[in-house]
């Protein structure tokens, strides 16, 4: 499973590099976090993410990748978790557009092996120019899952709803950024899990800014101590 997500990783990072050389109508960003403590306090965080996005009149495509490791001062792993994500829209009418999206999520300390979710729906594009991104968008959902500890697989249909924003402030210099997704099993309200992504960038020179980011996930379906995770990232962001 871990060559197969290398793969996968490096596949989606040379896509994300590939963005360097792109014209009007496309992005690409990566940041790197890395926090050392010694001393009173000893342990190691890393953290890596990846977004692209190449945008025409009536095509869209967006990747992300994110990875985060760390260990505690005894050495132990504490922290082991990643993520990649591909969506395509295709706007068929004005600010309408038709949504599919695909995930594959890991985290070892909540006892995820791995989670695909794929899923279709419709979104709207309430703003989308040099200052302001903002829309929202929903459908149904297909979920399979495998716990780490007892091998268990699901699969279960559910239901999607997203959101991404980002805005300019301070005549460029401050970009605020935030997006979520809540996904809920249809046959169990009760089971559902949401991830949200939120922070501020400020250029530093040129394409290289600085960045703080909240990332929170929820889920409601794991055991109570280990259902949510929050953490915030100081990172240098290299931006094409």
């Amino acid at each position: 499973m871990r060559r197969r997500f290398i793969h996968l990783a490096a596949a989606v990072a040379l896509a994300t590099a590939g963005g360097s050389a792109a014209a009007d109508g496309r992005e690409a960003s990566a940041s790197l976090g890395i926090a050392i403590n010694q001393g009173n306090t000893e342990s190691e965080r890393y953290n890596l993410n990846a977004d692209y996005l190449e945008r025409t009149n009536a095509h869209r495509f967006t990747a992300n990748l994110e990875l985060n490791r760390g260990k505690d001062g005894d050495g132990d792993e504490d922290v082991n978790n990643s993520r990649i994500g591909a969506g395509y829209d295709w706007f068929f009418h004005g600010p309408w557009y038709a949504n599919s999206n695909l995930s594959w999520r890991q985290d070892r300390k909540a006892d995820l092996r791995q989670r695909y979710v794929a899923g279709i729906g419709a979104g709207y594009q309430f703003f989308d120019d040099d200052r302001i991104r903002l829309s929202a968008e929903a459908g149904p959902t297909y979920i399979s899952e495998e716990k780490l500890d007892s091998g268990d697989r699901n699969r279960e249909a559910a239901a999607r709803w997203a959101l991404d924003y980002r805005q300019y402030f301070m005549e460029g210099a401050l970009r605020f950024f935030h997006r979520h997704e809540l996904i809920s099993e249809l046959s169990d309200s009760d089971e559902w899990f949401v991830t949200s992504r939120t922070g501020l960038r400020m250029p530093l020179m040129e394409n290289l800014s600085a960045s703080l980011q909240l990332n929170y996930d929820y889920d409601n379906n794991t055991e109570a101590d280990s259902r949510y995770d929050a953490t915030t990232l100081v990172n240098l962001t290299y931006d094409w």
